[in-house]
């Protein structure tokens, strides 16, 4: 019973400390996009595919939710927060579900880059909800950008995280 409760402990523990950790990376680097108010360009997204790949998809869609939409909150961007919660958590949950059978680095690498056109086309769906496709285009590409820095960033923390996954044994089923 004690272990069943540690491992669960360690869990929510982690989850919160994600969630922390996405909002703080979030944060470290905002961006402002010029073409649609609210918009802009961060990192938060390597610490999602970090904890997606160590706690598994419902703890890091948990994570990845509230610390985006807490991000999004904090610097204005209270438009953005219904996708963001939606996208951040979807992303964690994708990556989640292609590394539950296993951990290999491709499988992992496939799994970002899978995770990072969710979000990009996720905030263009989104986007041209609120703007237009017209003002949504404006906003693909930094998009597409911040995609594809979150995915390499987190692919070449691999190997730490896979240590750090093993050690913690938090993983569960996706």
């Amino acid at each position: 019973m004690k272990r069943k409760m540690d491992i669960k402990t360690r869990r929510l523990t982690t989850t919160a400390v994600t969630a922390a950790l996405v909002y703080v990376v979030t944060m470290l680097l905002v961006i402002q996009i010029p073409a649609v108010k609210g918009a802009y360009f961060n990192l938060g997204d390597v610490i999602i595919y970090c904890a997606a790949f160590i706690l598994g998809g419902p703890y890091a869609a948990l994570s990845a939710a509230i610390g985006s939409g807490l991000a999004d909150l904090t610097v204005g961007s209270t438009v953005y927060i219904p996708a963001t919660i939606v996208i951040k958590a979807c992303m964690a949950l994708l990556v989640g579900a292609m590394t539950k059978k296993g951990d290999s680095f491709k499988q992992y690498a496939m799994a970002c880059v899978a995770a990072a056109l969710v979000m990009a086309f996720g905030y263009f769906g989104y986007e041209t909800l609120l703007v237009g496709v017209g003002g949504a285009l404006l906003t693909l590409i930094p998009n597409l950008i911040q995609a594809g820095c979150g995915a390499a960033l987190a692919m070449v923390l691999y190997h730490p995280m896979f240590m750090m996954r093993n050690k913690l044994k938090l993983r569960i089923a996706s």
